[in-house]
């Protein structure tokens, strides 16, 4: 994957910033994990039970994510800090994360742009990420099917959608 770079306008002082996509690096590791960990506090943690975030807590999977996963990983990164992630495999979009205070600043954008133009067609998301669905739906995607899962041992419900 060669470098993939915006300019964008960004809500967070109204001036514009670029943002680079590249793969991931080793020295990523740490930010990649802290971020996932902000992002799962801030989007799934306030669905889950209590139980079910003791035992994130207790289990930290968003480490054993990135160490086992980092080199297929892509980057969004603005002025050297990390500020998103995404993970592609054979056009299923793992997961996509932009770090919770840049939430709605165009780097979700930026990471889709960069996805979808590797080959991106297919992801889940939980039903209860109405924010994640609605940003897909506005870019073209389709809910196809849906079905029951559970997150850190609540059930939840896992909508499949296709970008057609």
């Amino acid at each position: 994957m060669k470098l993939w770079r915006a300019t964008i306008n960004s809500s967070l002082r109204g001036r514009k910033v670029e943002i680079t996509v590249r793969p991931a690096r080793p020295e990523d590791a740490e930010a990649l994990k802290a971020l996932l960990d902000r992002s799962w506090r801030a989007h799934w943690a306030p669905h889950v039970s209590a139980a079910s975030v003791a035992r994130y807590d207790a289990e930290r999977p968003a480490n054993g994510y990135v160490d086992m996963y980092l080199g297929a990983f892509k980057v969004a990164e603005r002025g050297g800090v990390v500020v998103g992630m995404y993970h592609l495999d054979v056009g299923h979009l793992h997961a996509i994360h932009v770090d919770s205070w840049a939430i709605r600043t165009g780097i979700g954008g930026v990471l889709m742009d960069a996805a979808e133009g590797e080959g991106a067609r297919l992801l889940d998301v939980r039903a209860f990420n109405v924010r994640a669905r609605d940003f897909y739906l506005s870019r073209g995607w389709v809910e196809v099917d849906e079905h029951p899962d559970t997150e850190m041992g609540t059930p939840v419900r896992t909508i499949v959608m296709e970008r057609l």
